[in-house]
């Protein structure tokens, strides 16, 4: 690999997490970050409840932290240009979010009650639209005289046939995007299947004569498939996305991997000290009962493949604080 531009942030071999709503926290970011990852975007905000509702009903999925995340990327979703700039807007004005280092536009989620409103994947069947928003985010910035990258991801299309969308990566590059991350699949995949790496490089082959970095995502887990993803691409960087879920030694793995070294795996117990890091940092900014309550879902994927468990995974699922989480740990 070698160092990528966005915009004017440089980053050296780019492995980076792939923003996943409810899994992209920011305790979450921070270790991946430790770990490895060169950057991670923030969960999906809406672009419209910013610009009607102002920024504390969705401050809570932009959260960032410069001093401990470095790179800070806010991910927007939305259907309406002018949504996008507003929001913009109202991001440079709070003074907690003054650090945000790359506004992120989310092209590709597939859930249902996002594609329903115009947003998110549905973005791929309107290439013109999907311009039109990078458009009307790169000229809030320049209003606000920041020099803040507006990057896009995205996937390799909208219906299950799509082998790549070349028109949308070329409209969204021809209007200034600093960056694309292409996930390699169809939204009626979801997150099934294997990515397709041949869809990927043709997203790729379309942005290449727009000189943008170009980022792959879909089936990283280890060097050998983010080599192989490289290589079969041409990507420029990588995005990595449920590997890291309850792991954000993974990206350590794929460093060293890549690099041919040995990576050793963590033991359990620090599989629970991380989880016990993450469930913590939430307690920082969430009520206790709600942070445990949104860990639910989280904290099974850290303790995967350990002895025991399913047994473990239901004992946390009905835990309501972190002593009670601890206890079924066994931490001190």
């Amino acid at each position: 690999m070698r160092q990528v531009c966005i915009g004017s942030i440089k980053l050296t071999d780019p492995v980076c997490l792939a923003p996943m709503a409810g899994f992209s926290s920011l305790p979450f970011r921070i270790m991946c970050k430790r770990y490895g990852s060169s950057y991670a975007p923030t969960e999906l905000a809406s672009a419209r409840s910013i610009r009607f509702s102002g920024i504390d009903k969705s401050f809570r999925y932009m959260r960032i932290d410069p001093d401990k995340e470095g790179i800070c990327a806010i991910q927007l979703f939305g259907t309406d240009p002018v949504d996008f700039r507003e929001a913009v807007f109202a991001i440079d004005k709070d003074p907690r979010l003054t650090g945000v280092s790359i506004i992120d536009i989310n092209m590709g989620c597939p859930v249902p009650k996002v594609v329903k409103t115009g947003s998110g994947s549905f973005l791929m069947t309107d290439p013109k639209l999907a311009a039109s928003i990078v458009r009307a985010c790169k000229e809030a910035i320049r209003d606000i005289g920041r020099d803040i990258p507006v990057t896009v991801k995205t996937r390799t299309g909208f219906e299950a046939g799509d082998k790549g969308v070349p028109e949308l990566a070329r409209a969204v590059a021809s209007e200034g995007c600093d960056m694309l991350c292409v996930h390699g699949r169809t939204r009626p995949q979801m997150y099934s299947g294997e990515a397709d790496i041949e869809a990927i490089a043709v997203m790729r082959e379309a942005v290449k004569s727009f000189d943008i970095p170009f980022f792959a995502n879909g089936d990283i887990k280890d060097g050998r498939s983010a080599l192989s993803m490289l290589e079969q691409t041409g990507a420029d960087g990588l995005m990595v996305g449920r590997a890291a879920r309850g792991d954000p030694m993974v990206f350590e793995r794929i460093r060293k991997e890549m690099a041919g070294e040995t990576f050793t795996p963590p033991s359990d117990s620090i599989r629970k000290e991380l989880l016990m890091e993450e469930l913590i940092g939430r307690t920082g900014y969430l009520r206790e009962d709600v942070a445990v309550r949104e860990m639910r879902s989280v904290m099974p994927f850290y303790v995967k493949g350990m002895e025991g468990a399913a047994m473990l995974k239901t004992a946390l699922c009905r835990c309501t604080s972190v002593d009670e989480v601890r206890e079924v740990l066994e931490l001190d």
